[in-house]
């Protein structure tokens, strides 16, 4: 179910210097320029203590994050909507669109499968987002969701669409921004109607945002009405999602020759030079300093889970554990993870520079596999996707507190 709300957005004229990227992505120089440069930066609410001592005591900075928040607000930088909408949002990305809406939806859905994942989450990360949740009374990045094939609700978005948008601008990183602010009431039970239908809703990005809010409102003994028990998020069709690679690179051959490293690859599968990177489903590409190679995995033996049939599963599986003696990928220092958009080029540099040995271009995960492994409740293996959308921090600001 959907819950319309009156989002706090930043002014018309500032929208495109107040949404931010999410804080985890900017280096610390980057974040440096970034808040010297611009004053009304989303990026000053989430590092208020930037310009000054560093607080350890995270209650205290969570409490230094909500007043910032009303400082902004005070200020006029954010203007809050007089009525309850649900938000058209639409991003291009390098000629992709992804158009989808802003919206609340049920922590109660999430509880009971409806909203299904596939990505196990760490309960000291949980815990921690459901206290800045709880202290700030805030939440202004929402949870990824996808709807299946055969929907068909986005055909409903295609009147508004033809309208003037509140918002549109682009960001530094050649990415177009727009926004539709919805508060018609018919139009928005249609939509509720409409989601009513379809009956479950998959996680693409968020894991952990969205099970933070189930677990605050678990805490709080909150009743459906209560605007925390529900989690801000922006659906979008699944034809609209857009599911990249997540490749490795390994700074060890565990004791290898780089001779000897292609020849247990060439006893493990089908082994063959080639010219340049080439991955399929069940194929693998690796980057040694001699060049590239193409490894086709053998069969995946019958009655092997959705989540082990996944080339990064198996890859751990094979390779990583058995010949690099690289077990956890959560915490072992001697592999990293290159987003799939940054090209294999970079995978080539990291090798050819010395920073890594040898470098793993995989094939993008597809959604009906993504759907398999959440339907028959499996979890990925980290970074098994690098997944857009991105929608910016600070467009839409749902408050905890009222509705």
């Amino acid at each position: 179910s959907l819950r319309p709300f009156r989002a706090w957005r930043p002014a018309q004229d500032k929208a495109h210097l107040v949404g931010s990227r999410s804080y985890v992505l900017y280096s610390e120089d980057e974040l440096r320029a970034k808040l010297a440069s611009n004053p009304y930066s989303f990026l000053h609410i989430i590092h208020p203590d930037h310009y000054g001592p560093r607080v350890a005591d995270k209650d205290q900075r969570f409490d230094m994050v909500r007043r910032k928040y009303h400082a902004f607000c005070q200020e006029g930088i954010l203007v809050r909507d007089e009525r309850p909408c649900i938000y058209i949002y639409e991003q291009w990305v390098r000629g992709d669109v992804s158009r989808g809406i802003v919206a609340g939806v049920s922590v109660q859905d999430y509880r009971e499968g409806r909203i299904r994942v596939h990505e196990q989450t760490l309960t000291v990360r949980q815990n921690l987002f459901a206290e800045y949740l709880h202290r700030t009374g805030i939440n202004a990045e929402p949870v990824l969701l996808a709807t299946p094939e055969g929907t068909a609700w986005e055909a409903m978005l295609d009147p508004i669409i033809g309208q003037r948008p509140e918002v549109d601008f682009s960001t530094t990183d050649r990415v177009r921004h727009r926004m539709w602010a919805v508060g018609d009431e018919t139009t928005i039970v249609k939509l509720q109607e409409a989601f009513s239908r379809i009956p479950v809703l998959y996680i693409a990005d968020g894991h952990h945002r969205m099970a933070s809010s189930a677990d605050l409102a678990d805490r709080m003994g909150c009743a459906d009405v209560d605007p925390t028990s529900w989690c801000l998020a922006f659906i979008v069709p699944r034809s609209q999602l857009f599911i990249h690679n997540f490749d490795r690179t390994v700074d060890t051959l565990n004791g290898l020759s780089e001779q000897e490293f292609i020849e247990a690859l060439a006893s493990i599968g089908e082994l063959e030079r080639t010219e340049g990177a080439s991955a399929a489903p069940g194929v693998l590409a690796v980057f040694t300093p001699s060049g590239w190679s193409r490894l086709t995995l053998p069969a995946v033996p019958h009655g092997t889970s959705p989540a082990e049939a996944l080339d990064a599963a198996r890859l751990s599986e094979l390779i990583l554990g058995p010949l690099l003696g690289i077990h956890d990928l959560r915490t072992d220092p001697h592999v990293q993870f290159v987003p799939g958009t940054h090209g294999v080029h970079e995978l080539e540099q990291h090798v050819l520079s010395g920073r890594a040995k040898a470098a793993f271009h995989l094939h993008p995960v597809g959604f009906e596999a993504l759907k398999a492994v959440a339907d028959s409740g499996g979890i990925m293996p980290p970074k098994s996707t690098y997944v857009e959308p991105k929608l910016r921090s600070g467009l839409t600001i749902y408050s905890l507190e009222d509705v």
